[in-house]
């Protein structure tokens, strides 16, 4: 779930960077001055419910964003304190369950297929490199470039995670 805020007075610049707090909230600015867009991965099993329809997929958790989000944000930047909410969405977010990181190169049992998928959020910030690494595997049979094998198929086999901290 994503949620958009403004009206915050003296707030983070609206030239700050992505911040992630140790909790796994974040925010960042968007669309100006006092504006930022803020949230939280659900936590498995506790306040990330399987959705069986669109309606339940559309469902806003409000309660996410007064209990976890909202003081997380105050206790970073009292500015938060007078945050309007101006907005949420919610939706399905594609990632690898072992360790939400990518999983990239030939499948093990099918040599003509290879991976390049569970990005978990970051595809469009890793995908100038992963399609290089994916290039290279099928015109020269091997990474070149970029040395991708720790993000191989064979580390879920194995069940040997990748593992990154602060993940959003």
């Amino acid at each position: 779930m994503r949620n958009e805020i403004s009206d915050v007075q003296q707030s983070p610049s609206a030239t700050a960077p992505l911040v992630v707090d140790p909790s796994g909230v974040y925010f960042r600015p968007e669309g100006g001055q006092g504006r930022f867009i803020a949230g939280v991965s659900p936590t498995h099993g506790v306040n990330d419910p399987d959705c069986a329809s669109v309606e339940e997929l559309e469902r806003i958790d409000h309660e996410l964003f007064e209990d976890v989000i909202w003081p997380a944000l105050y206790a970073r930047c009292e500015g938060f304190g007078s945050l309007k909410l101006k907005g949420s969405w919610a939706g399905f977010y594609e990632f690898n369950t072992l360790d939400h990181n990518a999983i990239i190169g030939r499948h093990p049992n099918l040599n003509n297929l290879i991976l390049c998928n569970g990005f978990s959020g970051h595809g469009l910030m890793h995908s100038p490199g992963a399609g290089r690494a994916v290039s290279e595997l099928l015109t020269v049979g091997e990474f070149t470039t970029i040395d991708l094998r720790c993000h191989s198929f064979d580390r879920v086999t194995r069940n040997e995670p990748l593992l990154e901290k602060n993940v959003i």
